[in-house]
């Protein structure tokens, strides 16, 4: 009889993986839309951008702007996407260079993977989100992690003002987290 429920349980197990990579597999065949998003006007997006959104399904860049600095130049970390096929680039934009970057195909699926979970294409920008913060201006001249997000033909940009600080001061807002995992991961595969 226990052999019997042991043969049970292994089956089940069996089952649930089976299971989560047939329905992972599905889940990444299906087209990603964008939520609170816009139509593509090629004048709002940086020009190294548009030859990647050309070629691609999905183009997503990240980077690490100061407030304060009209004249900074940012370095990007770019992911495209294109079928099932990710790749990822440095931009820097003082040069004007976009390099691929080699990552492995897991750092780039987990990448993706988190953008996804951390719903990038559907969350709205801090503006577009009411929570009370009464400290929200204590710091000045900070940083932004600012997000763009292209598909064909439509467009989202994704900006938040230092989010560590403000989620430590104000805790409680559900996009400002996924915002800094999404760093997060992006920070770890690049320095793995």
């Amino acid at each position: 009889m226990n052999v019997f429920i042991l043969r049970i349980s292994n089956v089940k197990i069996l089952l649930y993986i089976l299971l989560l990579f047939f329905s992972r597999s599905i889940i990444a065949q299906e087209p990603v839309l964008i939520k609170n998003g816009e139509r593509f006007v090629p004048e709002l997006v940086e020009r190294f951008l548009h030859s990647l959104n050309n070629q691609n399904e999905y183009v997503i860049s990240f980077r690490v702007k100061f407030t304060d600095r009209t004249d900074e130049k940012s370095d990007y970390f770019v992911l495209t996407r294109k079928g099932m096929k990710l790749s990822a680039y440095n931009y820097e934009e003082r040069a004007q260079k976009l390099d691929s970057l080699k990552l492995s195909d897991e750092s780039l699926q987990l990448v993706w993977d988190t953008f996804i979970h951390n719903d990038l294409y559907s969350m709205k920008n801090e503006t577009d989100v009411s929570v009370f913060c009464s400290g929200k201006y204590r710091i000045y001249n900070s940083i932004t992690y600012e997000f763009v997000l292209l598909t064909k033909g439509e467009m989202k940009k994704l900006s938040y003002y230092d989010p560590e600080y403000y989620d430590n001061l104000c805790y409680g807002m559900a996009e400002r987290q996924k915002i800094i995992n999404s760093v997060a991961v992006i920070t770890h595969v690049l320095t793995q």
